[in-house]
């Protein structure tokens, strides 16, 4: 009986490997009847969701129309700010203004290359704003919306210029109403060719609703809604969260997509939010994003360090009519430029009203026609690539000024907040303000006379205007960071009368003889933060604006090279102490023994002295609430002066002679919150010991 158990056994065992057997080859049967049907979909679904692209042929070029594109670039530096261009979608004969034929685009590309500009990655931008080094000449190509025509057409032409571009998506339209917009497919295959950065538009904010009771409409993110079962907009409350809600969809859509997270952010229809929500969706669009462009500023903002204070960046747009001599013309406008020599020489580079090019400045040195009618003539000198100037001289030698009215205006700081100037007649100097309004600040004598000369000096916070180098005006500071600037020039002649005044030479020139420690504030370089690395704050115009999703951000400058620094002085308004939890410090001495910090908040005031680790408390004083604070403290062998405001806070502390640099460092107690800033900066003195 145990035998007959013990020889079953083998027949059970050989009968299950026949079945597991049978299982195997019925799966592998199946895989393989499987395969073909699986091939099959993928290549349906492909066919489906990524389409075809087409081949443009290649813009041909004759020498004459190369000559005169590499002409647009001659005489703009090799390394400045990067010019942002908008497009939307390409298409051929589209017949919409917004839709660049193919053939266009390569050939707009083709102008640009041969311009001397290359294209301008995602990462490299965001570097050079966060103070990397700055870009060679460059442009960065942005497409809004994520349409099908970037797939379609523009990546192969992307490919046969060596460039790359920037697709701003409405994540919630990828995928519908195909082939309109892109499919996650096709941008997965541009992502990995690594012509294509995307970045946002919102998730589903980029349409235009009702908000007001008469049929008024605006985009979803700039307006709360109105409710015409209520007849009411929304509540703060809904649309904040609505808008926020909106933000953390798309950034989902990126992560589950496999997409780096984006950076930049731009706004639908470059709509700002309404006043009484901006602050919000700033505030937000800040602590998401590095930085938001936009198509439509008020004045001349091109992608500089000073726009980086509010995150804030305009782009060129382009139509379906721009040639590539417009669009070259158009980029080289927008291209910064240095002070120097005579602007008269670049005609092609003035402007009248609204920034429209002039064509000629023969009306103002009176070798060319005159305006056939009105008694007023203005232009202003490269508004986009002079709007950072600053540590400026302009020259002017004015004449022909009339007996029977008429005078001659030269401007300064043109692009910024702080435009003034000096008109001049034939036996009056006047200061002016430059704004929209033009009004007469001062008013001085001149020894009558058909000719004058006129000198204006920008340096920092102070303009200093001369006319015959007796006749002075000088400027208190501005505030702001928005007072750096160009230069323009104005023409009018009295009423019924024939002639017009005329200038005869303009010069403008780098300041010189500034002290050697006097313009840190310029820009990033030399300024680190405690381990030796890069700062993230963005640096220049006199500004230090920290960026970034931490809450603690220090700067100091030279660690290396200002350890021997001694009588300087340190002058700054202290901005943003809008809530608790906020505080600032300007830090003097820096690294020396008697190192000392002046740190204040919304209300309150402390000193503290001694080594940066082991600092004591010198001065803690409650003051009025405030949210900017004036600060100056000086520094020299025997004391460190502190003054802050208007006499609030006089402080001398004594010092063992110790010297050093410079630092300032910001802190918040919630990511949530806004960064402090520094705003006015100036630095005078700053002598070896």
């Amino acid at each position: 009986m145990v035998h007959s158990v013990t020889a079953r056994r083998p027949r059970r065992t050989l009968r299950l490997r026949r079945g597991a057997l049978r299982g195997v080859l019925g799966a592998l049967t199946a895989l393989v009847l499987a395969v073909p049907f699986v091939v099959a979909w993928r290549l349906y679904v492909d066919q489906r969701e990524v389409t075809r692209q087409v081949s443009v042929p290649a813009a041909r070029v004759d020498a004459a129309t190369a000559a005169r594109w590499k002409g647009a670039g001659a005489g703009l530096p090799e390394r400045a700010a990067p010019v942002i261009l908008t497009y939307h979608d390409l298409k051929p004969h589209s017949g919409s203004r917004y839709v660049v034929d193919p053939a266009v685009f390569d050939r707009q590309l083709t102008a640009l290359r041969t311009a001397g500009y290359r294209t301008l990655r995602t990462d490299e931008f965001v570097s050079y704003l966060l103070g990397g080094p700055v870009p060679p000449r460059s442009v960065m190509l942005t497409f809004d919306d994520g349409t099908h025509g970037l797939w379609t057409y523009g990546d192969r032409i992307l490919a046969r210029h060596d460039m790359s571009a920037v697709s701003f998506l409405i994540t919630g339209r990828v995928g519908l109403h195909r082939p309109y917009y892109l499919s996650w497919q096709e941008i997965a295959r541009m992502a990995r060719s690594g012509r294509w950065d995307f970045e946002d538009h919102t998730h589903n904010l980029h349409s235009r609703t009702r908000i007001g009771p008469h049929g008024e409409l605006g985009s979803l993110l700039a307006h709360r809604i109105y409710l015409a079962s209520t007849g009411r907009l929304e509540s703060t409350d809904h649309y904040e969260r609505r808008v926020r809600a909106d933000f953390t969809r798309s950034l989902e859509d990126f992560r589950r997509h496999g997409l780096p997270r984006p950076r930049l952010f731009a706004y639908p229809f470059s709509e700002s939010a309404e006043p009484q929500h901006a602050s919000y969706v700033r505030d937000l669009i800040e602590r998401t994003f590095t930085a938001a462009l936009t198509d439509k500023t008020f004045s001349p903002e091109p992608a500089s360090r000073r726009s980086a204070v509010r995150q804030e960046y305009q782009r060129l747009e382009v139509f379906a009519d721009t040639t590539p001599d417009a669009l070259l013309a158009q980029v080289a406008a927008r291209t910064p430029v240095p002070p120097s020599g005579d602007p008269l020489r670049f005609p092609q580079r003035w402007t009248g009203s609204a920034w429209k090019p002039l064509g000629g400045t023969g009306f103002l040195t009176g070798k060319g026609a005159r305006p056939a009618t009105g008694r007023y003539a203005y232009a202003a000198y490269a508004p986009y690539g002079a709007a950072d100037w600053d540590h400026y001289t302009v020259g002017a030698g004015l004449t022909r000024l009339p007996t029977d009215g008429g005078s001659a205006t030269v401007f300064a700081r043109v692009g910024g907040d702080a435009a003034v100037g000096v008109r001049v007649s034939r036996g009056t100097a006047q200061l002016v303000d430059g704004g929209a309004r033009v009004r007469v600040l001062a008013e001085r004598a001149l020894t009558p006379g058909p000719s004058h000369e006129v000198r204006l000096t920008v340096d920092g916070a102070r303009t200093e205007m001369v006319v015959d180098g007796t006749v002075r005006f000088t400027l208190p500071q501005f505030h702001g960071v928005r007072g750096t600037g160009g230069v323009a020039l104005a023409l009018s002649r009295g009423e019924g009368a024939a002639s017009w005044p005329a200038f005869r030479h303009v010069r403008t020139a780098s300041l010189a003889g500034a002290p050697a420690a006097g313009r840190p504030f310029d820009g990033p370089a030399g300024w680190r933060d405690g381990d030796g690395r890069r700062t993230q704050a963005v640096i220049g115009a006199g500004t230090i604006q920290p960026v970034g999703p931490g809450g603690w951000v220090y700067a100091g400058y030279r660690p290396d090279g200002s350890g021997h620094w001694s009588g300087y002085t340190l002058r700054t308004r202290l901005t943003g102490l809008v809530e608790d939890g906020l505080h600032s410090s300007v830090v003097v001495r820096r690294g020396a023994p008697d190192q000392l910090t002046v740190r204040l908040s919304r209300g309150w005031v402390t000193l503290l002295a001694g080594p940066g680790d082991h600092p004591h408390t010198v001065l803690s004083r409650k003051l009025p609430e405030a949210t900017d604070r004036d600060v100056t403290v000086a520094a020299d062998a025997r004391a460190t002066r502190v003054s802050v405001g208007a006499g609030l806070v006089r402080a001398s502390v004594p010092a063992s002679g110790g010297t050093g640099g410079i630092g300032f460092g910001v802190y918040r107690q919630s990511p949530l919150q806004p960064w402090p800033g520094f705003a006015d900066c100036a630095l005078r003195g700053g002598r070896t010991a």
